[in-house]
């Protein structure tokens, strides 16, 4: 299978295309299409159940070891981008703060307690399907070891870091050197 239609089949899985929704999924009624805002939705005309399509929320998070100039890359375990280097992060749970996901998520892949030092921005991926929000943080506890969803776990010297498997990961850790030097300035 190709990268692109092993992409495609993940993005699908994360996030149906209207079209796939056939039925309501409050009361199992068959979606017909309505125009919203110049827009075709699909709809219920049973309960007004609308699917309104929009980005998932994610964050990721550069932990970083000041002493050593080093930031901490996690090897993917599943795709996309089996085996690429990331920042820790992923998907905002119902009911999680930003903030709160990012511990999380840092936790079940690094086994690292962090703390937050800062938010760099929030930004979406390229196709516009997912939006991070990005932070600074530190270690403070924990033993590091790769997750279930981490193939490994890689300090790296934050300026000879390997290219990240994400643009905008990639993107955000030049932001991140580029506010260090300002920092060196001061």
């Amino acid at each position: 299978m190709a990268e692109d239609e092993d992409l495609n089949l993940f993005v699908q899985w994360r996030h149906a295309a209207p079209g796939r929704w056939k039925f309501c999924p409050l009361c199992q009624a068959p979606l017909t299409n309505h125009d919203w805002d110049g827009k075709s939705r699909r709809f219920c005309p049973q309960c007004g159940f609308v699917y309104w399509e929009r980005p998932l929320p994610a964050t990721a998070g550069i932990i970083y070891d000041a002493a050593k100039q080093n930031i901490l890359l996690v090897t993917r375990r599943y795709p996309p981008s089996v085996g690429g280097y990331t920042l820790p992060g992923g998907g905002i749970e119902f009911g999680e703060s930003v903030q709160g996901a990012l511990l999380r998520e840092v936790f079940e892949e690094t086994g690292l307690q962090v703390v937050i030092d800062g938010q760099l921005g929030t930004w979406s991926t390229p196709s516009n399907e997912t939006l991070i929000t990005f932070f600074v943080t530190h270690p403070v506890g924990g033993s590091l070891k790769p997750g279930t969803d981490a193939m490994e776990t890689t300090w790296v010297n934050v300026h000879q870091a390997p290219r990240l498997a994400f643009s905008v990961h990639q993107k955000v850790v030049q932001l991140f050197l580029a506010q260090l030097a300002l920092d060196q300035l001061e």
